[in-house]
């Protein structure tokens, strides 16, 4: 079955046909028949034979505000000097999207949080790995430290000191080989951490442990424990604990020895779905945010606080957002008047009223294959521990996706963009990782990462920029689906000795070609688009930035311009001076004609083209057939010169445009 391109001939007539064909010529030589309307051509210095390009260009008119590309004319330009409204867009239309002026599509380790520039995003380095899974990692005081507990049991305060180093801290914790961590929260001073079969607390600064609380007297997985608002929640299957521990007394129920004490312990708030476990919670101004699941659906619910007497009111929770069927939530975090989630599809931003009602946002960064495990928050970011796969999809790579709270769409929706990426050494076999928390240290960001079944901390480098990274645009179009020739692209850029900024087309097919490589002293000049050759709907770019220097703040681009023409299908106007007469004689002197033929082809011909009605056009002098429109038709009435026609007549100039 053919296909078609919508610049192409229409394949079949959508709204108005063309007249159907009923002339056959017969021994008159006629020289153009207009669908079943025959004449003689008659040509003369007055009204000659023309046939040429119909326009195909409107003249500019610019009523915005302030002076652009609009106001230009020759070249289709496209240009764009910033980039910090975040990634996610599609099609690049600054001119009728306001909201894709500073936009693109996708990137990976660049940094575009200044305006008017891309450069290199930090490296992210190895300082810890173990090779019991790390679970957890949560929570820090004054002196700027994580509290982690792991698969084996053991708990650990780890503390930072530039690139290349961490000191663990182990606490003392005895006969705990076999019961593993699940959760860590602190509340600035003391810890708590949930094992499998109970809650251990101390103070953060001591290496001291207790096991403080017995909630089982066999293993259980998927507990939680989160510090908020002055509250130590502690989530056990369906139920949200709001309880009271010492950091100092230990229980008298031990690991090994029956007996919890759950008995002096209220549940607060029990889900009426036997299957539900609650995972995660946060505070917010007013209230306090839990998030749980049950089988493949989603909850989040709302506790309200009230700011005077610091009082809770776990039973009366209300449930405020019901994820879609399907998607699950991992982790809630409120920040700056907005709910983020974390789910199975992805990330939502959920916009918090002034009387704490949430509104379920869509999904901003959506990737149903790398659901959203944890987040963190500062300055004016929220950012989400998640997984990506590399260039060639062929292994992941743990991340963080960054969302701008102070950059909003008209939409709703947020800018965000891939931030912090770590990638396994080049000189081993690279090893799949996924980012399963995140941390802020100081002014730094910590990933937990696990891979290949090791744990590991990935920390912000105080002095190291990644040493590649890339940006790629949305499809620019420039507002029609009619075909253009890219011709040029100047790129604005600055580069270090060695260092590259290679450019990329993508086409239609998403095939990517590498058109150009950027080096010192090769900034703000027309480099020629040699691929593809071919005209396009729309084409995207993309940059590679590659840093061989010391310089560790370049490459940078601070703009690029593309330089286009149109290459719409050109169609042409023919215009015919017919002898129109009622009778005639043709150029072997055969007459034809009978009176009142004149006006009656005049009359069928204006009908035609008031109904805008296609029409078959022949001219046997050039052998040409084609179908058009008539777009104007001009009667001159006048004696005829010869004998070559008589009675009423004159001129018919028509003027058809081949479609």
């Amino acid at each position: 079955m053919p296909t078609y391109n919508i610049t192409e001939d229409l394949p079949y007539d959508l709204s108005i046909p063309s007249t159907s064909i009923t002339f056959t010529l017969s021994d008159t030589a006629y020289d153009v028949v207009i669908d079943d309307l025959p004449f003689i051509v008659k040509v003369d210095n007055q009204n000659p034979y023309r046939r040429e390009t119909a326009p195909y260009k409107k003249e500019q008119f610019d009523n915005s505000l302030e002076p652009g590309e609009q106001s230009l004319t020759g070249w289709a330009l496209r240009s764009q000097t910033s980039w910090h409204n975040g990634s996610g867009l599609k099609f690049y239309e600054p001119g009728t999207d306001k909201d894709s002026q500073h936009k693109f599509a996708d990137s990976r380790g660049v940094d575009i949080s200044t305006i008017g520039q891309i450069t290199l995003l930090p490296e992210v380095v190895d300082v810890y790995n173990s090779a019991n899974l790390i679970t957890t990692a949560s929570g820090s005081d004054g002196t700027d430290v994580l509290i982690s507990g792991d698969s084996a049991g053991g708990l650990n305060k780890i503390s930072f000191s530039g690139d290349t180093s961490a000191t663990l801290t182990p606490y003392t914790i005895a006969s705990h080989t076999t019961n593993p961590f699940s959760s860590v929260t602190t509340d600035g001073t003391n810890y708590y951490a949930t094992c499998n079969r109970g809650i251990h607390a101390g103070p953060i600064g001591s290496n001291a442990d207790v096991f403080a609380f017995k909630y089982s007297d066999s293993d259980v997985t998927g507990t939680f424990v989160k510090y908020v608002k002055g509250y130590t929640l502690f989530g056990f299957n369906r139920s949200i604990y709001n309880i009271t521990i010492s950091t100092t007394a230990a229980s008298t129920n031990t690991h090994g020895v029956a007996g919890t004490d759950m008995a002096s312990a209220t549940a607060f708030k029990t889900h009426l779905n036997p299957s539900w476990k609650w995972n995660d919670a946060t505070a917010g101004p007013a209230a306090i945010y839990m998030c749980g699941n049950a089988g493949n659906n989603g909850e989040v619910w709302q506790v309200t606080f009230d700011e005077t007497t610091n009082n809770i009111d776990l039973p009366g929770a209300q449930m405020v957002i019901s994820l879609p069927d399907g998607e699950t939530i991992n982790a809630v975090h409120y920040y700056l008047g907005v709910l983020a989630l974390g789910t199975s599809k992805g990330l939502r931003i959920c916009p918090v009223n002034i009387n704490g009602q949430v509104i379920l946002g869509p999904t901003l960064h959506d990737h149903e294959s790398y659901p959203i495990k944890k987040f963190t928050s500062f300055g004016n970011y929220i950012y989400a521990a998640t997984t990506e796969d590399n260039e060639a999809a062929t292994f992941t790579h743990g991340c963080l996706i960054r969302v701008d709270l102070s950059t909003q769409s008209e939409d709703g929706t947020y800018a965000y963009v891939h931030d912090l990426e770590y990638r396994s050494s080049t000189n081993v076999t690279p090893i799949s990782s996924q980012a399963v928390d995140v941390h802020k240290i100081g002014d730094r960001l910590v990933m937990v990462i696990e891979q290949g079944g090791i744990g590991g901390l990935r920390i912000q480098s105080v002095t190291l920029k990644r040493d590649t990274g890339w940006l790629q645009t949305g499809k620019i179009r420039y507002g029609t689906v009619e075909p253009k020739f890219f011709k040029y692209i100047n790129v604005q850029c600055t580069t270090g000795n060695g260092d590259t900024i290679v450019v990329a087309t993508i086409d239609k097919n998403g095939l990517e070609t590498s058109i150009a490589t950027l080096s010192e002293g090769l900034s703000n000049q027309d480099v020629l688009i040699v691929t593809p050759p071919s005209k396009q709907e729309y084409m995207a770019f993309k940059f590679t930035f590659n840093n061989v220097t010391t310089d560790q703040d370049l490459p940078v681009i601070e703009a690029y311009q593309i330089k286009s023409t149109f290459a719409p299908r050109r169609q042409r106007l023919y215009q015919y001076p017919l002898s129109c007469y009622d009778k005639e004689m043709d150029r072997y002197n055969s007459m034809f004609g009978y009176d009142g033929r004149a006006m009656e082809y005049i009359q069928r011909i204006e009908a035609i083209e008031e109904t805008g009605k296609f029409v078959n056009v022949t001219d046997y002098r050039t052998g040409e057939q084609f179908e058009g429109v008539i777009e104007e038709v001009k009667f001159s009435n006048e004696s005829s010169p010869d004998k070559n026609s008589s009675g009423f007549g004159g001129i018919l100039l028509v003027t058809v445009r081949k479609l």
